[in-house]
């Protein structure tokens, strides 16, 4: 009885862990991307060679990862039927791409963006709430050094609107347009903060 009571309680998560095809190895993905969602792009006064986007080993594949607080907090899991289109770092790199609308390098002398993604997870905080969280690191690269110009961490939990992997696909979604946008308001404010000769404008053009 008790072991029974004790599935019924796991299978709360519909779809986390493939309650439904327990042993079964599931014969389709659902796959899942990420795309902007309509952001105005972000103008940087700072030209940029290109965005790096690195995460550590356990972040390099599709799994959709997620936790559950109340049962393993510090276990990752992933979900059985669904996975990313790409790696986290490929899918920030793009929307990266895509909302920050820096200066063109000019003859080819221009900073580089890096970032770094420490944490994309949805994490559960009860059966039926959960969200999107997402942690990074921005760094401004100098040229031709790689010597860091400035850096800052970024932050963001976004709740999902439903205890599944489409929810989480939603808050992440969420979670990374607003990241970008905020790491391209920080290369503006770089660039508005700074005066004289020696402007990041002016370090990433040499």
């Amino acid at each position: 009885m008790t072991q029974r009571k004790g599935w019924a309680a796991a299978c709360l998560f519909i779809g986390l862990s493939g309650c439904n095809n327990f042993g079964v190895v599931p014969e389709s993905f659902a796959i899942y991307d990420i795309g902007p969602q309509g952001n105005v792009p972000v103008q940087v006064a700072v030209p940029l060679v290109g965005v790096d986007v690195f995460a550590p080993s356990w972040l390099s594949s599709s799994a959709m990862q997620y936790r559950l607080v109340l049962q393993q907090p510090l276990e990752r899991r992933a979900y059985t039927n669904s996975r990313w289109a790409g790696m986290p770092s490929e899918m920030v790199r793009i929307v990266a791409g895509r909302v920050i609308e820096a200066l063109p390098a000019t003859n080819g002398s221009g900073c580089r963006l890096r970032i770094d993604v420490d944490e994309f997870i949805q994490r559960f905080d009860t059966v039926d709430r959960s969200v999107g969280l997402i942690e990074l690191r921005a760094s401004l690269l100098a040229p031709r050094t790689d010597a860091v110009l400035a850096h800052q961490a970024f932050a963001v939990e976004v709740p999902a609107p439903t205890a599944d992997a489409a929810g989480g696909v939603v808050a992440m979604r969420a979670g990374v347009n607003r990241l970008t946008v905020e790491v391209g308001q920080w290369l503006a404010g770089l660039e508005s903060s700074s005066a004289g000769a020696d402007t990041y404008r002016a370090r990433c053009s040499r």
